[in-house]
């Protein structure tokens, strides 16, 4: 498959987004990078729109930490490979530093194995297998970041299963949909236009989707069905 014209649309499109959202959202224009692959960095300083808003490019967790104790940082991005350390573990103290920052951890399938994935504590996580896909996971990722709430692309959902809870719950194809626009940070409002549906119909799937999953907000909602890999299959029950 030529990724090549659909990466390409797709580089503008997360472009448009990534700034809008964050201008939209008043996180702050600052960004910061970290990555042992310097390839990786220098492909993603190329993609920043304002290079002006990159603070860093860091090949280590401790420089990137030490950055944001700094400056008003929004939003950093990570790869899971760092040279002194998971990017997962970064981001994790990052978030305590500063529980405002918008984080995404970006997995390389050759730096991760599913045991370390159940474990993941980052709320935004994207693979650089899901390149390409038809569900814009990238962009999805960077919306979700910039929204505030979690999110996981379709392989990385994959990796993942809840072996706690051995209950099946089986969600409909409306539910199912609502999930995704909760992943995508969207208002019920908002929910409501991308399903045309009006917008109390979208309260009600909303409302008796938390209420089936037992939780009290979308953000467990989303944690609790990320687990079962619900970005994997659209019609088979969650195991």
């Amino acid at each position: 498959m030529d990724l090549q014209p659909r990466i390409k649309q797709k580089y503008w499109t997360l472009k448009r987004a990534v700034v809008d959202g964050m201008l939209r959202s008043d996180v702050a224009l600052q960004c910061v990078y970290a990555s042992s692959n310097r390839l990786f960095l220098s492909m993603m300083y190329g993609c920043t729109t304002y290079k002006r808003s990159v603070l860093g490019l860091f090949t280590t967790g401790n420089e990137a930490l030490a950055c944001l104790k700094e400056n008003n940082v929004g939003l950093l991005l990570s790869t899971i490979d760092l040279e002194d350390g998971p990017g997962d573990g970064l981001i994790a103290q990052a978030r305590l530093l500063r529980p405002s920052l918008r984080c995404v951890l970006i997995a390389d399938h050759h730096h991760y194995r599913r045991d370390d994935a159940v474990h993941w504590r980052s709320p935004v996580i994207v693979s650089a297998l899901d390149i390409g896909d038809e569900s814009e996971p990238w962009n999805q990722a960077m919306v979700a970041a910039i929204a505030n709430t979690s999110y996981r692309s379709p392989s990385i959902a994959a990796q993942i299963v809840n072996d706690d809870d051995k209950s099946t719950i089986k969600l409909s194809p409306r539910e199912r949909q609502m999930l995704e626009c909760y992943a995508l940070g969207l208002t019920n409002a908002q929910a409501a236009e991308r399903l045309c549906l009006s917008p109390q119909s979208t309260k009600t799937y909303s409302r008796n989707l938390l209420a089936k999953l037992n939780v009290s907000n979308r953000q467990l909602a989303l944690l609790k069905m990320m687990g079962r890999g619900f970005m994997q299959r659209s019609n088979a029950p969650f195991a």
